[in-house]
């Protein structure tokens, strides 16, 4: 209840106030297990990202966001669970396998943190590509313009303008489209899927991607 309130909410706001629109719905899958990929620029994008998306959606939040007991209850009740920075969090990462592997839909922002500007991309945490890896989840691009602008990273106040979203087509992991797979995968598997969809979030930003 929590979740579909507050996502109603945001994306009425969102739309009124930035002028949100959608372009490729259409390449959401509507059920499975799938892995929301994305740029990561803003405070904004985890609200713009869960308010574009039909399905309900979970997500990894940095563990500082659940110091403030409100602010806890909040991001837990829509959907959100906690992930140390840094190194590797074995405890997250089981819950996001327990999400995918019941079918559900994760959002991760695969360059771990915010970065400065839409045009630079930085590499990817190996994350999200081996979690599609072992759980054969889908893994969808998406490309997030204009929140950078908006609440730029250290801003604390909203500034004008308008917000854009690209979301590409999925890839698969089951030898369509990302190659085969192995029992386990190898550093090459999840280095050749992180560039691959990198290289989409890039080409849609750019405006060259499919949507």
């Amino acid at each position: 209840m929590v979740y579909r309130i507050s996502r109603r909410l945001v994306s009425i706001f969102l739309r009124l106030r930035f002028g949100l629109r959608v372009e490729g719905r259409q390449h959401e899958p509507p059920t499975g297990p799938l892995i929301v990929v994305s740029n990561h620029v803003s405070e904004l994008d985890p609200l713009v990202v869960g308010c574009t998306l039909r399905r309900p959606v979970r997500f990894m939040a940095k563990v500082e966001l659940f110091r403030p007991p409100l602010l806890r209850w909040w991001i837990t009740a829509c959907g959100g669970f906690s992930v140390r920075r840094g190194a590797p969090d074995r405890r997250a990462l089981r819950t996001a396998r327990q999400i995918l592997e019941q079918g559900g839909a994760l959002v991760m922002f695969p360059e771990g943190t915010r970065g400065s500007s839409v045009r630079d991309l930085r590499p990817p945490e190996p994350g999200a590509a081996l979690l599609a890896l072992h759980t054969r989840a889908v893994i969808l691009p998406v490309a997030i313009i204009g929140t950078d602008t908006i609440l730029p990273r250290g801003a604390h106040r909203l500034s004008r303008g308008t917000i854009r979203v690209r979301i590409g087509t999925p890839i698969r992991v089951d030898g369509t489209e990302g190659g085969p797979i192995h029992s386990r995968a190898d550093r090459d598997q999840i280095d050749s899927l992180g560039r691959l969809y990198m290289g989409m979030i890039g080409r849609l930003l750019a405006g060259t991607g499919q949507t």
